[in-house]
């Protein structure tokens, strides 16, 4: 199986370097596991213990601290979230090492690399503990750019309004949506793709939420999943889905930030300022992998464009907003998503926001763009105004197109380039 080189890589070893340990989160069969162990061959000499290993979680949970002391460092420790009765004795022993540390001149950080499938928001027990001793990265699926091989320099275009350097790429961009997900389906038929998505949602809404939530009614999990699913790309409307899925609002509310904890979903706030619009304040509902998002909804790239549009262009929203993720969470980059839209439905899909400069994202899957696209981002513009840095709407032009004064046309490949 080809080897992917992951971007995330580099940002690790820089932050073992500053931090005494470090815990890579993200969803379940994103990589985490086949980097640490790349990373342990090469650059990260160390133990490896996994607590999907029965044996290893019911030792640790029978006697923490004597477990943490004489498993040593430096340590890698996998799906760490599944004993969460490590996190103090790991606290206590990162301090003791400090102060050893300091009486020889030494350091105590790079000791621990941690994994997990769970956003430390849900875990309050590493949260609270590891304050100031703990950097946290994110890795989710495969990118586009890692599938290309190349490095996204997209953000960092977007700030300096600079897009000169973005090439004619002619890869089918259904091709791309297929290949930017979990490293796992790479190499698989599509019957094989089938089978995995379904052992995988079995994973995630049953399993998962009983082991690391303790959720008792964890049987409404896969319902509202796909709920969810036919609802990607719109506003949340928590009693409406309950309705749907036999759960009230407050239940429904509790049980998707159950899975945002888990990166299945990602939910994205509205942006918001003192502006004289009056603003939609509800939030938009997407998943952090498209490929998860189609098997729900029992199709694929392909048959969508053809046979369901407007259902399509909600999936290419949840590609590129996932893209855009990706791309955020592997550089380090502290740019802020959200998106736009009034109460009289002017929107903009995506809005960039780094040090006050806004950038808008339109995301059309059309060969022609009219000045009707662009409404949302002309709004934007004239509310927001130094602040306002560029407008780009990504479309199926076949190169950049300077189309407006700050208001660009670009090429879906622009993402991974």
């Amino acid at each position: 199986m080809k080897v992917i080189k992951r971007r995330l890589q580099p940002l690790i070893l820089k932050a073992l370097e500053s931090f005494p340990a470090v815990y890579i989160n993200g969803p379940r069969q994103a990589g985490k596991t086949t980097l640490v162990r790349e990373l342990l061959a090469k650059d990260f000499k160390s133990k490896f213990i996994t607590f999907d290993d029965i044996l290893e979680r019911a030792a640790a949970k029978r006697n923490p601290l004597g477990y943490m002391r004489e498993s040593g460092t430096p340590l890698i420790i996998d799906e760490v979230q599944m004993a969460s009765d490590v996190f103090r004795p790991l606290k206590m022993l990162i301090d003791e090492q400090r102060q050893e540390a300091l009486g020889s001149n030494g350091s105590a950080n790079g000791n621990y690399l941690l994994t997990g499938s769970a956003n430390l928001m849900v875990i309050p027990e590493l949260a609270n503990a590891m304050v100031g001793r703990m950097a946290t990265l994110t890795l989710l699926p495969l990118s586009a750019s890692e599938i290309k091989n190349t490095t996204s320099h997209f953000l960092e275009r977007c700030f300096v309004k600079d897009f000169s350097e973005i090439k004619t790429d002619k890869t089918p961009l259904t091709e791309i949506m297929r290949k930017a997900s979990y490293p796992e389906l790479m190499q698989m038929s599509e019957v094989m793709v089938d089978m995995w998505f379904k052992n995988y949602i079995q994973k995630i809404t049953l399993e998962d939420p009983r082991h690391i939530y303790n959720l008792e009614k964890a049987e409404f999990m896969p319902v509202l999943l796909q709920s969810l699913a036919a609802r990607a790309g719109n506003l949340i409307n928590d009693a409406s889905i309950g309705r749907e899925v036999g759960l009230n609002a407050v239940t429904t509310r509790n049980y998707r930030g159950l899975l945002n904890g888990t990166f299945v979903t990602n939910t994205l706030n509205p942006w918001y300022r003192n502006i004289t619009k009056r603003l939609v304040k509800s939030d938009k509902m997407f998943f952090h992998d498209t490929m998860l998002l189609c098997h729900l909804l029992g199709s694929t790239p392909e048959n969508l464009v053809k046979s369901n549009p407007t259902r399509f262009g909600h999936v290419l929203e949840n590609f590129v907003l996932s893209e855009l993720c990706k791309t955020n969470f592997s550089t380090g980059e502290k740019v802020d998503i959200s998106f736009y839209r009034t109460n009289d439905g002017r929107e903009v899909d995506f809005i960039l926001e780094k040090q006050h400069k806004l950038v808008a994202i339109e995301v059309k899957h059309a060969e022609s763009i009219s000045d009707k696209d662009l409404a949302g981002i002309k709004e934007l513009q004239a509310n927001t105004g130094d602040d306002f840095h560029c407008g780009i709407v990504l479309c199926n032009t076949p190169r950049v197109i300077a189309y407006d004064k700050d208001i660009y046309l670009l090429p879906f490949s622009s993402l991974w380039q």
